[in-house]
């Protein structure tokens, strides 16, 4: 991706699948990837970046503040 052009970054919540995906880039997913437990990236077919899928998201966050209450 250019470096140089705007992001126009969108997110949306599927409540009942406990999803957040952030869209960096307008258009289909041609490929996919899990890049780490419950994160997956979606490629373009030039290979460039345009959403990445969080699966769990209220566990994950819940697990954040959790440990961060823990740290004080």
């Amino acid at each position: 991706m250019d470096k140089n052009k705007n992001v126009n970054i969108k997110f949306s919540f599927d409540e009942e699948n406990d999803i957040i995906y952030i869209s960096i880039k307008g258009g289909p997913a041609f490929d996919s990837e899990e890049v780490a437990e419950n994160i997956r990236v979606e490629y373009d077919e030039q290979g460039e970046l345009v959403g990445i899928e969080i699966f769990n998201i209220s566990q994950i966050i819940a697990n954040a503040i959790k440990k961060k209450i823990r740290e004080t």
